[in-house]
C-alpha cells in the first residue's frame, strides 16, 4: 500500500458544501489583495466558488448541461456562505480588536490622570 500522504482537504470532503465554502473562503484569502481595484471582493468570492463548484465536476463527476447548472446555482450559494463566514470572522476580530485598545486607552489615561 503506498501511502499518499496527509490529506486535509480530501476529495469527498471538498465536494460537500463543507468543504467547498472552506475552500472558497481560503482561496478568496490569498488572493483578494492580488485582484484590481475595480473588481469587488463579492464577486472575488463568487469567481472562485464558481470556479471550484466546476471543477468539482469536472474532475470528479461528468459534464453535462444538467450538473453545469446546478454548479453555476450551487456556486452562489457557496459564496454566499463563505462571505458570511468571513463577516463573522472579521467582525469578531474588529470587536476584540477595539476592546483591546479601548482598555489601554483607558490604561494610558489613567496613568495621566494619576501623576
Amino acid at each position: 500500500m503506498i501511502y499518499e500522504g496527509f490529506d486535509l482537504i480530501t476529495a469527498e470532503f471538498l465536494r460537500s458544501f463543507t468543504g467547498a465554502v472552506i475552500a472558497t473562503n481560503i482561496i478568496t484569502h490569498f488572493i483578494k489583495d492580488y485582484t484590481p481595484e475595480f473588481l469587488d471582493k463579492k464577486i472575488v468570492t463568487l469567481f472562485v466558488a464558481a470556479f471550484i463548484m466546476f471543477t468539482n465536476q469536472f474532475v470528479f463527476g461528468a459534464i453535462t448541461l444538467k450538473t453545469v447548472y446546478l454548479s453555476f446555482l450551487n456556486s452562489f450559494i457557496v459564496a454566499a456562505a463563505a462571505m458570511g463566514n468571513y463577516e463573522i470572522l472579521t467582525t469578531k476580530t474588529k470587536r476584540r480588536a477595539i476592546k483591546e485598545l479601548s482598555a489601554q486607552t483607558h490604561e494610558i489615561m489613567d496613568k495621566k490622570i494619576n501623576e
